[in-house]
């Protein structure tokens, strides 16, 4: 019988491993988006339009009271404890934001891995402490570290961990076991080429969001912005003396609202991302499980290459 040899060489790079190009993965995004917009972003436009509100009348607030400050009855104390209060406001609705948004991204892999989509389930394992401990208070307070430090550091991170969602809902993994996978993931480039490279998908899916959330958030709240401008105008005209304070309080009944649809309109484009995101991990892990197959598979069989003939048959009796 004929002895099977294998070629010890390492296997070059092909197609079959290599990575999901930008424009398939995009296109893959908005499949996906289209399909299950409905059932992921009604539920959450309804969680996040409460936070969006409180984040629009503290802006207005804000706003108010700076346009009406007067220099020569400045309270440095007071000013001060109300910008703490602020900060702190707006912290805690930031944190609401932060939750909400990677429930997002949890019902959008779910949606891709099995089928079934529920906010109230995403929300349900993303409040488990394990989850926004490694989210929040590792991840993005690293990030948010590396974006003071030149704003680069803090892309970078942004990049290289942001498949932690989906790993520590797939593969049960957390804390900085989490971000590590994600790193060896989205180092896995095959092809060898800076094009096709992992990590620079990230980063352009991030241009791509930046780009179409600011393009949404501007049609949104383009009403306001013609209104606060034709009002100063006519006072301008009739030669009036311009009232900050008066002008911003007149449009405040136009700023919040289109301030509110605006956080909801950028749910769709995030959910977009997190479509991409989700693909991007299901893809990267099915090159690297099989090229690691192969790898694995090489080393078994040896440097000699050989496999063993196969037992022939048993004889009668």
């Amino acid at each position: 019988m004929n002895e099977i040899t294998v070629d010890p060489r390492p296997l070059a790079a092909t197609r079959s491993f290599d990575t999901i190009p930008f424009a398939v993965l995009v296109d893959e995004a908005w499949r996906s988006t289209r399909a299950w917009a409905r059932a992921i972003l009604l539920p959450a436009a309804v969680l996040l339009a409460p936070a969006a509100l409180v984040v629009q009348v503290l802006v207005g607030m804000w706003n108010m009271s700076l346009v009406g400050m007067d220099a020569a009855r400045f309270d440095f104390t007071r000013f001060c404890g109300t910008m703490a209060i602020g900060l702190g406001a707006l912290l805690l609705v930031g944190v609401y934001f932060m939750v909400v948004y990677g429930c997002i991204m949890v019902s959008a892999f779910r949606a891709l891995d099995h089928g079934q989509p529920s906010l109230r389930e995403a929300l349900r394992f993303y409040v488990r402490p394990r989850v926004w401990v490694t989210d929040i208070l590792l991840a993005r307070v690293l990030i948010g570290l590396g974006y003071c430090a030149c704003i680069l550091p803090g892309l970078f991170l942004s990049a290289a961990w942001s498949l932690r969602l989906p790993i520590m809902l797939r593969e049960d993994r957390f804390g900085w076991d989490a971000l590590t996978r994600s790193w060896q993931l989205l180092t896995h480039n095959p092809s060898r080429q800076l094009l096709r490279h992992p990590l620079l998908k990230v980063l352009l899916l991030f241009v791509l969001g930046a780009v179409l959330g600011y393009a949404v958030s501007m049609v949104v709240q383009m009403p306001a912005l013609v209104a606060n401008q034709v009002m100063m105008m006519r006072a301008m005209t009739r030669g009036e003396a311009l009232d900050p304070q008066a002008l911003v309080r007149a449009t405040l009944w136009l700023s919040i609202p289109a301030g509110v649809l605006a956080a909801l309109a950028q749910l769709a484009v995030q959910l977009y991302v997190d479509f991409a995101t989700a693909h991007l991990y299901l893809d990267q892990v099915r090159r690297k499980e099989g090229r690691d197959l192969g790898e694995a598979l090489d080393e078994l069989l040896g440097a000699g290459g050989s496999v063993p003939a196969p037992f022939p048959p048993p004889g009668p009796g």
